[in-house]
């Protein structure tokens, strides 16, 4: 049989006879199956969480599949010890074991930075029989997926829908494996959104043709019983493609025509359907015709398994399956047998090697710094120093080293490096950026000057995918508001508020008294205000994008975009251009620096729904405009202004309020505002900014006059909102520079340029103001 199916062309084959099970050892109790073994049709059943046991006297076919491993080795042994023991009832001979994609790329530092070896090793280890190719797997391109990684994997590599200019495939389309005598065929296929999610040039010439077209092109071949072109009796589609939400009903997932188009037009030649690339997880007994066929996915990281098993008559037709979605063994729940298994013992040892080689390699010098940067800390009262001077604070008993209620200098460092990565690509355009500060694991101090590669895969160990999610200027407000904390089932979790960090161009107020769901008041990209009805393109982790830690707004984005780009590469690259970027003051720190500036202030006490009188004034309550990081500066002056234009085109800034902030009492004060009785009926965006921290946010006021003595410009346009732009534009001083100023908004009496007022060693910066008399 072997020198047969090795001549098929597209196949790889694995011609070895597994043995047939003719007995069954101690199944775990209320585990085993109750599976009708009566000829035809076959129905599928779903056992997760459970290790599926054999039924006795049936020929069965026991396929352990994984997805998304994505090089995570640390636990490699608790994860090679789950598909070793998924394989014991029925012997590894009995057995098939399958990746899905994405074994290696996005991977955790100790593997990423040995190019993936210790996560191949590990799979090799464990005796996996193919490998599908995922979109990762292109990360460098072809010549090092069709070259170097298919050399290194046990094999064989299959991707169906791959095919090169010529009209070859550099990879096989399936593999054949003989189970219990049963000819057993797995047939692989990639994301055909592969080309949106890597570099071009490493795949130029590739096309990637719908997966299921060519899975169903290589079923027909394996059932047309033409020994010539290959026969299975039974075929699994391995797919790096899946659904977009885990543990729903089955028609929730079928709503995304993805997932329909795997689930349902699969050929009914094929058997069992594996999914992948979405990171879900999900075990379904799915329709098709007169039958049903299992659809799983098994998350990602390593964390589960999916396990498919296949009861076959005597002619080696499928008359019944189940499948399960199979945590992975905690270490401790280890059997001792296991623990000893050689293979383990190997694997143990790959681990540790890789670990200790990566400290090494770790200490590449990627970049520079000039102050620590830091997640938000919690303090002991009290224990902080402030330099009067300054602001800046020292010292102080830390209490919390993780603050994940408070702004950070690092959560908004690393959100600006997303946008800025993303849009660098030439391929996307993000708007804005916003990162979880659960996604920060470690903060960068400045103890050398130095920024280590090591340092920057500690601050991101999770090696997450970033993605470009298209969102509603009201869906951005809910992902806002979702920073106020509650489960699906509508309670509280134990952090009941999640601090986003924010990329430099997007600002907002916000009043925690008002009713959940309205406590975002106002939300300004690039300083002119978001349009709820407007999109706006948002670069964020993977682990955002799909509703993470309770931002289920996020799943209401019309389009997600995987830009193929791993956060820990994007930022070491990111930090590498700016320290190698030279300061335009020779007196400035070059490389990073914190970011002293917040991004959301908490304004109390303004009537946003009602006007203010010319001559009247209202007292808002700020707080939270200082950060929380180390070093932190401590504001001590607030301050608002806004600015006019009179109708010969003079520019100018009122101030309509300051207030000093209470040494006593940091972080909030009393703002009195109040508009000058010589104001024309018109809205104005007001300035309200913090010194000398320079955090500030924009509030519009409402302003309603009898008359007005300022001299009204012409031909004014009405309000504007903001519309996306791609890079948040940078003025020659290095702040960021007014955006929508043309010509028409200048006559309009907008004020287009940035207006700079020196407040007590501080620079107020004065964006799209505006005064329009009637």
């Amino acid at each position: 049989m072997g020198d047969v199916l090795s001549s098929i062309p597209g196949a790889s084959v694995k011609p070895f006879t597994r043995v047939a099970l003719t007995s069954v050892g101690a199944a775990v109790a209320g585990s085993a199956l109750a599976i009708s073994s009566l000829a035809a049709p076959a129905f599928a059943t779903v056992e997760s969480p459970n290790i599926i046991e054999p039924t006795p006297g049936s020929t069965q076919i026991n396929i352990v599949g994984f997805n998304d491993f994505h090089g995570r080795i640390l636990d490699g042994e608790r994860f090679a010890a789950t598909l070793l023991q998924a394989q014991q009832g029925f012997g590894e001979d009995g057995s098939l074991v399958i990746s899905n994609g994405d074994a290696v790329g996005a991977s955790i530092f100790e593997s990423q930075i040995l190019e993936d070896q210790p996560a191949i090793d590990i799979l090799n280890q464990v005796g996996v029989d193919s490998f599908t190719q995922g979109n990762h797997e292109f990360d460098r391109g072809l010549d090092d997926a069709a070259g170097r990684l298919q050399n290194a994997t046990n094999g064989p590599d299959l991707a169906a829908n791959v095919t090169k200019a010529d009209g070859s495939k550099p990879f096989d389309e399936y593999a054949l494996f003989t189970i219990n005598g049963v000819t057993v065929a797995v047939v692989g296929a990639v994301t055909q959104e592969t080309p949106s999610l890597v570099s071009p040039d490493g795949i130029a010439g590739l096309t990637f043709g719908d997966p299921v077209a060519a899975v169903n092109d290589v079923a027909a071949r394996l059932s047309d019983g033409n020994p010539d072109n290959g026969e299975a009796q039974v075929i699994i589609a391995s797919y790096h493609e899946g659904g977009p939400s885990s543990n729903v009903p089955i028609e929730t997932n079928l709503a995304n025509e993805t997932f329909r188009h795997l689930t349902e037009d699969t050929s009914a030649d094929v058997d069992a359907i594996y999914n992948a690339h979405t990171h879900q997880t999900y075990a379904y007994d799915a329709p098709i015709g007169d039958t049903t066929r299992p659809v799983i996915q098994a998350g990602s990281y390593g964390a589960n398994i999916g396990q498919v098993v296949l009861t076959v008559d005597a002619a080696g037709k499928v008359t019944a399956s189940a499948s399960s979605v199979v945590p992975t063994l905690a270490a401790t729940a280890i059997p001792e047998a296991l623990k000893n298994d050689p293979r383990i013992v190997e694997i143990r040892r790959i681990v540790e090697d890789a670990k200790a080689r990566a400290d090494v390699l770790g200490q590449e010098v990627i970049g520079t710094q000039t102050g620590d940067i830091t997640r938000a800390k919690q303090y002991e009262p009290g224990s902080l120093t402030v330099d009067p001077a300054t602001g800046v604070t020292s010292g102080g008993t830390v209490t919390n080293q993780d603050d994940r209620a408070n702004a950070s200098s690092l959560g908004d460092m690393v959100a600006q490096s997303m946008v800025e990565s993303v849009n660098g690509t030439g391929r996307f355009e993000a708007d804005l950026s916003i990162m979880n500060p659960g996604g920060l694991r470690a903060d960068l101090i400045d103890d050398d000057g130095k920024v280590t590669y090591k340092e920057a895969a500690t601050v991101l160990p999770f090696a997450n995918n970033l993605s470009v999610a298209t969102v509603s200027g009201a869906t951005l407000k809910q992902v806002l508001e979702q920073q106020w904390q509650t489960n699906p089932d509508g309670t509280v979790p134990s952090r009941a508020y999640l601090q986003l960090g924010l990329s430099d161009a997007f600002t907002y107020t916000f009043d925690s008294s008002r009713a959940a769901g309205d406590r975002i008041t106002g939300m300004y990209l690039n300083d002119l205000p978001i349009d709820p009805a407007a999109e706006y393109h948002v670069a964020l982790p993977t682990f955002l994008a799909a509703g993470g830690d309770n931002f289920r707004a996020l799943t209401e984005a019309t389009s997600v975009q995987d830009t193929g780009l791993i956060d820990l590469d994007a930022f070491v690259d990111w930090v590498k251009a700016e320290s190698a970027t030279e300061s335009r003051d020779v007196d400035a720190p070059t490389g990073l620096v914190p970011d002293t500036r917040r991004n959301g202030i908490e304004i109390g006490g303004y009537p946003f729904d009602a006007p203010v009188a010319c001559g009247d004034s209202v007292t808002l309550s700020l707080s939270g405009f200082d950060l929380a990081s180390l070093g932190y500066i401590q504001n001590s002056t607030v301050r608002a202004s806004t600015g006019v234009v009179d109708n010969t085109g003079t520019e100018s800034i009122v101030t309509l309020g300051e207030a000093p902030v209470l040494v006593d009492a940091p972080n909030k004060a009393e703002l009195t505002l109040t508009i000058p009785e010589d104001f024309a009926t018109d809205t104005f965006d007001v300035l309200v900014d913090a010194a000398p921290s320079g955090s500030y946010a924009i509030i519009q006021v409402l302003v309603t006059c009898d008359t007005g003595s300022v001299p009204p410009t012409t031909n004014a346009p009405e309000p504007t909102t903001s519309t996306p732009a791609t890079t948040p534009p940078v003025a020659d001083d290095g702040s960021l520079a007014n955006t929508g100023a043309d010509a028409n908004a200048l006559v309009g009496g907008l004020v287009a340029a940035i207006v700079a007022l020196l407040l007590g060693g501080t620079v107020i910066i004065v964006r799209r103001l505006r005064m329009r008399g009637e």
